[in-house]
């Protein structure tokens, strides 16, 4: 009888443990998945402010992307909201009319987005 019980036990625990392997599976899933929504809202958005601004994309990137001098000549609308949403999020613009948006993944990887600029 304890024989039985024993491994019923380890069974259980061996479920128990595979049930949380997945729920964090699940949660990184689910997070991956959101930080992808944002950063495409926070692309769109720059896109929008570049074509109402009548601004190129890269220079649109320029000024929304950072703030080092306190203030900034565009209303950047949510742009930096999602921005923030981002760990470590990070807008950098090329010469050849890319715009990468960078940020940090839950296990320390650097997930990074390109949009080119649809002006050119």
């Amino acid at each position: 009888m304890w024989v039985d019980y024993g491994i019923a036990a380890s069974i259980g625990f061996a479920g128990l443990l595979g049930l949380m392997q997945l729920t964090g599976e699940l949660t990184a899933l689910s997070m991956s998945a959101y930080q992808l929504t944002m950063a495409g809202f926070l692309l769109d958005e720059l896109a929008a402010v570049s074509s109402w601004e009548g601004v190129s994309l890269t220079s649109a990137a320029q000024l929304c992307g950072s703030s080092e001098w306190g203030t900034q000549a565009l209303h950047c609308g949510m742009i930096e909201v999602w921005l923030g949403a981002l760990p470590q999020g990070g807008l950098s613009a090329a010469a050849d009319g890319l715009v990468s948006l960078t940020w940090e993944q839950m296990d320390g990887s650097v997930m990074a987005i390109t949009r080119p600029d649809a002006s050119d």
